[in-house]
C-alpha cells in the first residue's frame, strides 16, 4: 500500500507511517493525517469516495488504519467507514481493522 499524499477530485490525505509505533512493527499499520476537502466541496462525495478507496487498498492490503479525530463529527463520519474508536479524551483516536 503506497504512502504520499492521495488526491480524488478536490479531496485529498496524506498516508504515512506512524511515529508512535516502532518501526519493526508499522508494516501493518498505516496512519491517516491531513485529510482535507476544501469547504466548497464539502457533502458532495468526494471525501467519502477518497476514504472508501483508501480503506479498500488498505483491506486488500491488510493494513490497519489509524487517524486522528478532531470533533465528534469527524468522529461520526469515519464510523461510517468502520473506523471505531480506542482512546476518548482531547484527543480521539481511531482505528479500523481490514476487512477480509
Amino acid at each position: 500500500m503506497k504512502t504520499g499524499t492521495i488526491t480524488l477530485g478536490n479531496a485529498s490525505l496524506h498516508l504515512g507511517y506512524s511515529g508512535i509505533v516502532a518501526p519493526n512493527k508499522r508494516g501493518l499499520l498505516r496512519e491517516i493525517t491531513d485529510f482535507h476537502v476544501p469547504e466548497e466541496f464539502r457533502g458532495k462525495g468526494e471525501g467519502d469516495m477518497l476514504l472508501a478507496d483508501v480503506c479498500k487498498e488498505a483491506d486488500d492490503s491488510n493494513i490497519i488504519l489509524m487517524l486522528k479525530a478532531d470533533t465528534k463529527r469527524l468522529q461520526s463520519f469515519y464510523a461510517r467507514h468502520g473506523f471505531v474508536t480506542i482512546q476518548d479524551d482531547a484527543d480521539i483516536l481511531m482505528a479500523r481493522q481490514p476487512k477480509v
